[in-house]
């Protein structure tokens, strides 16, 4: 994959909703298996629903800073 700074605006914008419906997927995801009830989850089950969804708010951020930075 490219680093963001090698990308059009064109391909950082592609990249943003990727990682938005990615983001979403997540969470919708963690919402169905942490809301059943009657249901144990496991402590690292949250814990990696947590860090995937940090991961990907940090990656939705640094791309969305390359995309402001190249349509200046």
């Amino acid at each position: 994959m490219k680093r963001s700074e090698e990308m059009t605006a064109g391909e950082l914008e592609q990249l943003l909703s990727d990682l938005l419906a990615d983001l979403e997927d997540i969470e919708e995801e963690r919402m169905f298996v942490l809301g059943q009830t009657g249901v144990h989850v496991s402590g690292s089950t949250v814990a990696k629903y947590e860090s995937e969804r940090e991961a990907l708010k940090a990656r939705i951020r640094s791309t969305e800073d390359a995309l402001r930075a190249r349509r200046r």
